[in-house]
């Protein structure tokens, strides 16, 4: 993978050899993650693909914006743009937790930009949890009095036991820190200011739904449930997974994707 960054932007992301005759993958990332999260990801995809992965604003080694810069229309003009500046008309989104929300509203607005869309662990119907709209309440008053201190790196997976649990302090700690707390509950505010229920809606595009039965994130009934709200979409529920999908079943998730996309 090649490492480079979209100066108009601020967006660092990496890419293979991008080959016009192959189709190309984008993978979103998740809160407090970042593009290395896909790492290993193209040695199983092996020359069947063109890939891009890339850092959403405010991690890994993307901009850190102002407050009012992670909005979500943001992180749209980030993807539309990257995908302009790399020629690609149309591609298959992968996404992955907050990275579904990032995609199902791209999807919305630019339609005509994807041919398949695959949401992995999606945060469908969280928004208005309790725990969420506390946090957004206090992140709201704190934010702006947290001094910026983050490394303005990626964590490094590698270092982690795989499985990795979806409470794992150690990784946890790992992600903030690098992210930057600030960052972190800009992102978070993003996320779950809003009801998003409404947005999930039919989309003129093949759609792929995967979602582990032990996700205590997103209980996998949020996924059945957008499920049948976008009636005619399939459904891959992994047996003993958890919201950590991406890290711990690597191998199991290139094989599903393969097959949809195929």
């Amino acid at each position: 993978m090649t490492e480079d960054f979209l100066k108009s932007r601020g967006i660092a992301y990496q890419h293979t050899n991008m080959r016009p005759e192959l189709r190309t993958i984008v993978f979103v990332h998740g809160l407090s993650g970042s593009l290395s999260a896909w790492e290993g990801y193209e040695k199983l995809f092996g020359n069947t693909y063109n890939m891009v992965t890339y850092d959403l604003r405010g991690h890994g080694l993307s901009i850190r914006p102002s407050r009012s810069g992670y909005a979500l229309d943001e992180h749209l003009e980030d993807l539309k743009a990257l995908l302009e500046h790399l020629h690609i008309s149309q591609c298959v989104l992968v996404s992955h937790s907050f990275g579904t929300l990032v995609a199902m509203e791209f999807a919305r607005t630019y339609p005509h930009m994807l041919s398949h869309k695959i949401l992995l662990a999606p945060i469908h119907g969280i928004q208005n949890f309790a725990w969420t709209r506390l946090f957004v309440r206090m992140g709201n008053m704190v934010a702006s009095l947290i001094p910026r201190l983050h490394r303005d790196r990626r964590t490094n997976y590698s270092t982690i036991s795989i499985p990795t649990p979806d409470f794992s302090i150690r990784r946890i700690y790992k992600d903030i820190s690098n992210m930057g707390l600030r960052s972190y509950i800009y992102v978070f505010r993003a996320a779950f200011a809003k009801d998003y229920s409404r947005d999930w809606t039919e989309l003129p595009m093949p759609v792929l739904i995967i979602h582990g039965t032990q996700d205590t994130f997103v209980e996998l009934e949020h996924a059945i449930s957008l499920v049948e709200k976008l009636s005619g979409e399939e459904f891959v529920a992994i047996d003993g997974a958890n919201h950590n999908i991406v890290l711990n079943n690597r191998e199991r998730l290139a094989v599903e994707i393969k097959n949809f996309v195929q």
